[in-house]
């Protein structure tokens, strides 16, 4: 509208000799407010280009971890226990990494364990937890599907809210050095375990071949607003990410004849996912996966850390460096 009225103005001027003069500086107003609007186009381009690089994962900031670390565990949502790697193959320097929003300053302190107080979801921010069940062992970042026993005592402060950071999957794989194996991952984050591990995609089929997660079955749903079905959800993507699913802790042994016949009359049976409300309830498992280049390679083995007691003497840690 401003320079409309300018160029209006400039027409006036044209058309009337003697104010030249008063034409001649609505001309420079008007030349310096184009240029000017040029000018910051250009920097906000600038700007923007600047930002994109800035999330260049190549230029991305590393874990300060000891050159002595060689291979590491992940266990997202560990409560106040995390898994250790346990086989004397990593030895003293091998590091584990628990991810705890909510009690991570009630997990024991631990030389090769290092605690993470964040959620993971499909992107980073800032959210808020629900907190359920004893030590907020089924907290989430979803409101449970019906009211059971683990979410709804009073006296344990269940439904209570905290706000937590939320960080993504691929940002924290990322920033473990190229040069350490992560030898393990493990999920049990009530309901985002889909969305954490989508969201990771091919950097988590780059950086880790074992992998436990936490899966719902039948369509039933422990949360609302989240999907997690092994059917559904985690067997075509993970499938289509190159893994194989081994075992669940439902299932000792996988047959893919049996599994892929009981998911087709799933799908067959419910061919649109129902809802919430219509499938409330619990089932749910834990389900082992294989990156299939290296299937013949066995899970690794771990401990709580309650009960980690390696041996390691102070002149083996003394190692670490």
């Amino acid at each position: 509208n401003g320079s409309g009225r300018l160029n209006i103005n400039m027409l006036q001027c044209f058309a009337d000799a003697p104010s030249l003069i008063r034409c001649t500086g609505v001309c420079l107003v008007f030349f310096y407010i184009v240029s000017s609007s040029i000018s910051l186009s250009n920097q906000n381009l600038s700007d923007a280009t600047q930002n994109n690089n800035d999330n260049d994962v190549s230029t991305l900031p590393l874990l300060d971890l000891p050159l002595s670390v060689k291979d590491v565990a992940i266990n997202v949502g560990s409560s106040i226990d995390p898994i250790m790697l346990a086989d004397k193959k990593y030895g003293p320097c091998a590091h584990n990494i628990a991810v705890e929003p909510i009690v991570g300053n009630k997990i024991p302190v631990h030389r090769q364990l290092s605690v993470l107080p964040a959620a993971v979801s499909s992107k980073p921010g800032v959210m808020s937890m629900r907190i359920y069940n004893t030590h907020g062992a089924s907290s989430s970042l979803a409101k449970p599907a019906k009211t059971d026993f683990w979410n709804s005592k009073e006296s344990r402060g269940d439904g209570r809210l905290a706000i937590v950071p939320v960080i993504t999957l691929s940002s924290l794989l990322n920033s473990i050095p190229k040069r350490i194996n992560v030898a393990f991952l493990i999920t049990d984050i009530q309901g985002y375990d889909f969305m954490a591990i989508k969201e990771a995609g091919n950097t988590l089929k780059e950086r880790v071949t074992h992998i436990m997660t936490e899966v719902w079955y039948n369509d039933i749903y422990t949360y609302s607003g989240v999907h997690n079905d092994l059917c559904r959800d985690w067997l075509p993507m993970m499938t289509e990410l190159g893994y194989t699913l081994l075992k669940t802790t439902k299932t000792a042994n996988m047959e893919d004849l049996k599994l892929k016949a009981r998911c087709e009359k799933q799908l067959k049976d419910n061919p649109q996912r129902p809802s919430g409300k219509e499938n409330a309830g619990l089932s749910e498992a834990n389900a082992y996966w294989v990156r299939s280049d290296v299937i013949d390679q066995p899970f690794p083995e771990v401990v709580r850390v309650q009960k980690y007691d390696p041996g390691y003497t102070e002149e083996e840690y003394k190692t670490c460096v």
